[in-house]
């Protein structure tokens, strides 16, 4: 009985949406407690942020701030 259980999991599981990366960070941090993990993560999108915008027209916006 619990193999069949298992195949069951495993089948809803495998109907479940896609997430995201985003998606799938934020519950990785959530299911094992990692909260503090939360502010490396956000600094790190935001410099990536600032990377992208750096190559478009809104640079010399950017470089004003620094």
């Amino acid at each position: 009985m619990h193999e069949r259980e298992k195949q069951k999991s495993f089948a809803e599981a495998g109907e479940e949406k896609e997430r995201t990366l985003l998606g799938e960070i934020f519950s990785f941090l959530g299911h094992n407690k990692k909260w503090w993990l939360l502010p490396i993560v956000l600094v790190l999108l935001a410099f990536g942020i600032l990377l992208l915008l750096g190559t478009t027209g809104a640079a010399p916006f950017i470089y004003t701030l620094f």
